[in-house]
């Protein structure tokens, strides 16, 4: 029993000494201590977002923080962006040589876009290569108003958003900007009738919201619709008085149903002007300007652009079936007596009777269902897409006709009214494809107030109609006897020709109207700048093709670099105005919906 005791204290004893020793050995051995913690690197702040409104206007310090914001940074100090991927930026921004005004605005769009670091050089190609280089998406950035004054917001956007994208884009959207969004948009636009207001605006807030956004292309200013005149020997202009004529004094091709016809018809001779001794007596004749480019190409209402030259072929000589007023933006019966949407897809027109054609045959029905037939038969004419929802035209008598679609663009139907002029049946019916559609039409027949006596290598003659029928049918007369349209070789020869009482009427671009305004050689509409109505927007379409046109915020940035008050102020001296960012002209301001 003791030995057992002795035993359990001797393990106890040795079991204390090891746990002892245990203890020592671990106090002596050195304790390996854990790193310190790393303090953790202070979040990196988020830059705020950058702030960019919705519309624009001249602002280089946004333009240079939204092109920063993109990653368009000057890596090599030559004073100029590069793309976020480190590519050379080199851009032109291009007009046709000769067009003075529009030379002097890319020179100042092309400063504008370097100050903030954009390198966009200006150049001038001769009118026929820019236009190839237009419709071919060939270039990088340039100027177009084909646009005329509307009755409606539609008539813009086409040209802005036209599609689909071709090949060759000659209606518009040049720079080929794919949204389908914003087609979809336009079309529905088409398709809204007139007397829509609230859906009309609905939509326009829509388009506008995507295009200030995205800016595939950026309006700059209202062209005017240029109109100086003296009285040498005609008076009783229009003006913005209250006591003068109520009509739009411009002459240019496309304007002669939109107020310059009406205007014929208010002139006085001056009394006391000798007739001279020349071919057109002076006091009979009115002499206008307003083309520059060269003789009569033709006289062929269904070929557009060539017009400029023989300006009076659509309005003086051939007629359409409305007249539309953009003073008051109203649509009037012209050839037509009336016309009515009698249901959503049918419309009936009526036709005044007592019309003749220069030739003494009568024009009726059969003739604007003829001439509207061309466009669904040859795909040249430009008016041939309304054939992809007009169905048919049905004459009900000689002179009623009732037009069956599908899916109607009201608006685009409403813009042809005044746009689409008549042509005789009887003598085109017989013509070939190539001739209706780029044919001269030489020694035209038609029903307006004047016929076409003759031409030269710098002018066109018109002589009076003495039995157009709206003399009866409407109490119009137009007061000259003749028209002689001069087609100056430039803008200051045209100035020289006006101050000199040559020229009555000029609707050429003339710098330094203000002072001739003042000093009472010429009159104007506006006594005052920009004295001229607006007539189109000037539009920089941008080729969204390329690079960097292709990024919504490079294209936003030069929207912000352009500087339009010098445009304004340097390029016109102050003969337009500053266009609203969304393109629209001051008479269609209720479908000005993002300010």
């Amino acid at each position: 029993m003791k030995k057992t005791f002795l035993w359990l204290i001797v393990i106890s004893l040795v079991v204390v000494l090891l746990l002892a020793g245990c203890k020592s050995a671990e106090e002596a051995a050195p304790v390996e201590e854990e790193p310190p913690a790393e303090e953790a690197a202070p979040a990196e702040e988020e830059k705020p977002a950058l702030e960019i409104p919705l519309t624009f206007s001249y602002d280089p310090d946004m333009a240079k923080a939204i092109l920063a914001d993109a990653g368009y940074v000057d890596t090599d100090g030559d004073g100029f962006v590069e793309s976020p991927d480190g590519s050379k930026i080199e851009l032109t921004v291009t007009c046709p040589f000769g067009w003075t005004d529009w030379m002097e605005a890319i020179s100042v769009i092309a400063q504008s876009a370097q100050a903030v670091g954009i390198n966009l050089v200006n150049e001038t190609p001769d009118q026929s290569a820019w236009n190839d280089a237009l419709v071919n998406g060939t270039f990088h950035s340039t100027l177009n108003n084909w646009a005329m004054l509307s009755n409606t917001p539609w008539t813009l956007y086409n040209l802005m958003f036209n599609h689909p994208i071709k090949e060759t884009m000659g209606s518009g959207n040049f720079g080929r900007y794919e949204n389908q969004e914003i087609f979809d948009l336009v079309d529905q636009l088409a398709a809204t009738p007139m007397s829509d207001k609230e859906a009309i605006q609905s939509i326009c807030e829509k388009i506008q919201t995507i295009h200030l956004t995205e800016m595939p292309m950026i309006p700059l200013w209202y062209n005017g619709a240029w109109a100086q005149y003296t009285e040498a020997a005609w008076t009783n202009w229009p003006t913005a008085e209250e006591d003068t004529p109520d009509t739009l004094p411009v002459t240019w091709n496309g304007y002669w149903q939109m107020g310059g016809l009406l205007t014929l018809t208010t002139l006085e001779p001056v009394e006391g002007v000798e007739p001279g001794t020349g071919t057109y007596p002076r006091n009979e004749t009115l002499y206008i300007s307003g083309a520059a480019w060269g003789p009569a190409n033709d006289w062929n209402p269904f070929i557009t652009w060539s017009k400029a030259n023989t300006t009076g072929t659509c309005g003086l000589l051939y007629e359409s079936p409305f007249m539309y007023d953009p003073l008051t933006n109203e649509l009037t019966p012209f050839l037509a007596e009336s016309g009515e949407w009698t249901d959503d897809s049918t419309y009936v027109m009526k036709i005044r009777e007592g019309i003749k054609w220069t030739d003494g045959q009568t024009l009726d029905a059969n003739d604007v269902k003829f001439t509207y037939e061309l466009g669904k038969q040859y795909s040249a004419i430009w008016f041939s897409p309304m054939w992809n929802y007009l169905n048919e035209i049905t004459l009900v008598d000689d002179y009623t006709l009732e037009f069956k679609f599908t899916d109607p663009l009201y608006q685009e139907w409403e813009n042809n009214l005044y746009n689409i002029f008549i042509v005789p049946e009887h003598i085109w019916k017989n013509r070939t494809e190539e001739e209706i559609t780029a044919g001269r039409n030489e020694n035209p027949v038609g029903s307006g107030a004047y016929m076409y006596e003759g031409t030269g290598p710098d002018r066109n003659i018109w002589k009076r109609n003495e039995n157009w029928w709206a003399k009866e049918a409407l109490g119009l007369e137009v007061a000259p006897k003749y028209i002689v349209d001069i087609l100056f070789s430039s803008n200051n020869v045209a100035l020289g020709s006006l101050l000199k009482g040559e020229v009555d009427l000029s609707n050429n671009f003339l710098p330094g109207i203000a002072e001739l305004v003042d000093k009472g050689y010429v009159k104007t509409y506006y006594p005052e700048a920009p004295y001229m109505v607006s007539a189109n927007t000037a539009i920089l379409f941008l080729n969204t093709t390329i690079k960097p046109m292709d990024d919504p915020a490079f294209r936003k940035a030069l929207a912000f670099a352009i500087n339009t008050d010098d445009i304004v102020n340097i390029a016109y001296a102050g003969l337009v105005a500053k266009s609203d960012p969304t393109g629209l002209m001051p008479h269609l301001s209720d479908f000005i919906m993002v300010k």
